[in-house]
């Protein structure tokens, strides 16, 4: 437990925004950015309980400064709430300005459940709208909205709260009561004397039914309207309204749908500050958007116009904060057709809304150890392995059930099937592994948690969801393995690390896979020595392949870019990498690497290879990836299919022997050195540098243009080699070349 009772860094930033709200001047729109993963909900249901805790605070506080409790919308304060509302104005009094203690609304706005809607925006005015309702209840906002246009708000030195509305200079609840009683009194006489019939002058108790019945009459008449306005109200509600109106499509309702947006946010924030009055302290909306970074641009840009809206009125008391991935609402809004020519710069465009930016930092080791523990609390119940887990595991991985598992785990082609997947076969073991030839299934995944806890997660990632993710995995990975693999061969730590490196890394992940398979392909292509080659490469360690292939990587990742970005901190990979993992250890955990998407291998697997072949067959010239594996022995090879002369041919040969001149050294070289060191004529040099530099010719000449030409700019040559400005950004040092 942190300062103040604080257990992570997270309480300390929902608190301190909770703290500034509490005093801000509404209206305001607070920009909540937070990556995607950071659970923004969980987050701001901290705000929230924060600000709870300081309105109870400042309730103690104000009560023992005037004794007055504030009032509710129930019960017998119903009843009086609505005779006020329709008998009297509010009063704005000095005391009420002064009021500290103040009631906060929550209103979260799910962007993502209208995503389907035409207007997403309108769904943000009916969730508004609907939360008042709940909050205050339906009968007071339909008698507010029938009587709301007689209703005013009166800003004076007064010490009462509510001054009687005014008919015929009589208080109209007197008035009213007037009426009341001479309906009375006129029945009654009805009831004695009967209906008057013919001449009423000569009857003065006919002539006072006839007067009394006029006057009860039209009466009547107005107080019928007035309630069937109300129930008109209560069952047709201002949500159904605006979503029936939503529903047009000629351009001049949409004109006048907007007009009757903006004129009900106008009576939401009278019939608050009314609420304010009776209730005896301030009241703010909070209206949270969320999931608005899951919608299509042109609906987010309307959202943002319809929070424009909400602030238009300087004296709404509405907050809205915005809970959103910066990165990605920045994307929506400069693609969005609905603001092209007024936000060209996304993140101008959110500057002219926000006003108060609140940027959730990366979660730090204290808080992911917190939230990782959390989890794995809440984990308890699915790794309890109880006598029933135990008969079931003895049954499945009993011998007879083993092909059917076989058929379930994805296993790598056939030069995976050299490996031997399960331990237990090679060392003629029984494949059926009973609890009690190892450890319990709750101790392996205890251990694994143990280890997260201790070392990795806190170097890993900051994201909620991927700590989510690890932690499931973990526990089916483990679930898997004990079907297939005796329990004493399972090694816990070594199971987390290598979820961890599918979860977090998996394009560099699913590249050195493809580069372990096509290794494999090969060797058991060669058909010499196969088992011993195949043994001194399963020793090797994984890092080892991903520095042999960088190259190729880099060549490639322009066409890998998107699957780059799914990948975490490099640096960390290494330390992973480097330390533990062997391509026999990789074999042995790809049957039950759940967590990794294999269409992410399947692209790289046509980019490494049959893409390559068929690019090198259509243009007749060496593909990049192609040259920069090959050793001097094949270059010199490959120089017999250009057809030179012989004895240019074993002059070639003899040069590129000489200087070294493997793919590699083809490739990073300046074209014209390497057209010096072999002495080629122009004849040979086209041939050589189209098939092994894939240098094209230059396009024809364009007429020449009007404007003076810069002198001392020099001519671009258009035999440049294409790899010329590659930048080997994975990680390539002068020791890897």
């Amino acid at each position: 437990m942190g300062l103040h009772g604080f257990k992570t860094k997270d309480d300390i930033y929902c608190y301190s925004l909770a703290k500034a709200l509490y005093y801000v001047v509404s209206p305001v729109t607070v920009g909540f950015y937070a990556p995607w993963g950071r659970s923004k909900d969980i987050l701001l249901n901290k705000v929230e309980s924060y600000l709870c805790a300081e309105t109870c605070r400042k309730e103690k506080k104000e009560f023992l400064k005037n004794g007055q409790n504030t009032r509710k919308t129930t019960g017998k304060d119903l009843i009086k709430l609505i005779f006020l509302i329709i008998f009297y104005h509010p009063v704005i009094t000095k005391e009420h300005d002064l009021r500290q203690n103040k009631r906060y609304v929550f209103i979260r706005f799910s962007a993502w459940e209208f995503a389907g809607s035409d207007q997403l925006w309108a769904g943000l005015i009916t969730t508004l709208c609907d939360g008042i309702e709940r909050c205050f209840g339906l009968a007071p906002i339909s008698v507010y909205r029938t009587v709301a246009k007689k209703t005013k708000f009166i800003d004076a030195p007064l010490k009462q709260e509510w001054v009687s509305k005014k008919f015929l200079c009589i208080p109209l609840w007197i008035a009213t009561l007037l009426v009341i009683t001479i309906g009375i009194t006129v029945g009654a006489l009805i009831l004695i004397f009967g209906f008057p019939f013919g001449d009423p002058t000569g009857d003065m108790v006919a002539a006072a039914e006839g007067v009394g019945a006029t006057v009860v009459g039209i009466s009547a008449a107005g107080i019928i309207r007035v309630a069937i306005t109300v129930i008109r109200n209560a069952i047709v509600t201002q949500k159904v309204t605006v979503e029936q109106k939503m529903n047009r499509t000629d351009m001049s309702s949409q004109l006048g749908f907007m007009s009757d947006v903006k004129r009900e946010i106008k009576t939401i924030t009278c019939y608050l500050k009314l609420i304010e009055v009776f209730q005896r302290q301030k009241i703010k909306v909070i209206l949270e958007i969320t999931n608005l970074d899951k919608c299509m641009p042109d609906k987010v840009a309307g959202v943002l116009n319809a929070m424009n809206i909400l602030l238009s009125d300087p004296n709404a008391p509405f907050i809205s904060i915005l809970a959103v991935d910066t990165s990605i609402i920045v994307e929506c809004v400069e693609s969005s057709q609905m603001l092209k020519g007024m936000a060209n710069n996304g993140y101008q465009f959110l500057n002219r809304i926000i006003t108060l930016p609140f940027s959730i930092p990366k979660m730090d080791c204290e808080t992911k150890m917190f939230c990782l523990g959390n989890i794995i609390n809440k984990k308890g119940e699915l790794i309890r392995e109880t006598e029933e887990d135990m008969t079931v595991d003895s049954d499945i991985t009993s011998e007879k059930d083993q092909p059917l598992l076989r058929k379930v785990v994805p296993h790598n082609d056939s030069v995976v099937s050299d490996i031997p997947l399960s331990r237990s076969n090679e060392q003629g073991q029984s494949n059926n592994f009973l609890p009690d030839k190892g450890k319990k299934t709750k101790t392996l995944i205890d251990e694994a948690f143990k280890y997260l806890i201790d070392e990795r997660m806190k170097d890993v990632t900051d994201n909620d969801v991927h700590i989510r993710r690890v932690v499931n995995t973990i526990i089916v990975t483990i679930r898997l393995m004990i079907m297939d693999v005796p329990r004493t061969q399972i090694k816990p730590h070594k199971v987390a690390e290598w979820v961890l490196l599918a979860t977090q890394w998996p394009c560099r992940l699913s590249w050195i896979l493809q580069c372990i398979e096509d290794e494999q392909q090969r060797i058991c292509l060669d058909e010499q020595d196969v088992a011993s080659k195949y043994s001194i490469y399963s020793k090797t360690l994984l890092w080892k392949v991903f520095e042999k292939s960088l190259e190729e990587l880099d060549v490639i990742k322009s066409s890998l870019k998107h699957l780059l970005e799914l990948d975490g901190d490099p640096e960390i990979f290494q330390k992973l990498l480097s330390e533990n993992f062997t391509v026999e250890d990789a074999n042995f955990f790809l049957p039950y690497t759940v967590n990794l998407d294999y269409s992410i291998k399947r692209e790289m697997e046509l980019l490494r290879g049959s893409n390559n072949m068929w690019e090198s067959k259509k243009s007749n010239r060496l593909t990049i990836l192609s040259l920069l594996n090959m050793s001097i022995e094949e270059v010199c090879k490959e120089m017999g299919k250009l057809g030179f002369r012989e004895d240019n041919l074993t002059k070639y040969r003899k040069r590129i022997e000489e200087n070294n001149l493997n793919g590699r050294a083809l490739v990073y070289s300046d074209n014209n050195e390497i057209r010096a060191t072999l002495g080629m004529d122009l004849g040979d040099w086209t041939l050589f540098s189209v098939y092994f530099l894939g240098v094209l010719p230059p396009p024809p000449a364009a007429p020449a243009p009007t404007q003076v030409i810069n002198k001392q700019e020099a001519p671009k040559s258009g035999a440049e080699n294409l790899l010329k400005g590659s930048i080997m950004s994975l990680y390539l040092s002068n020791e890897n070349l």
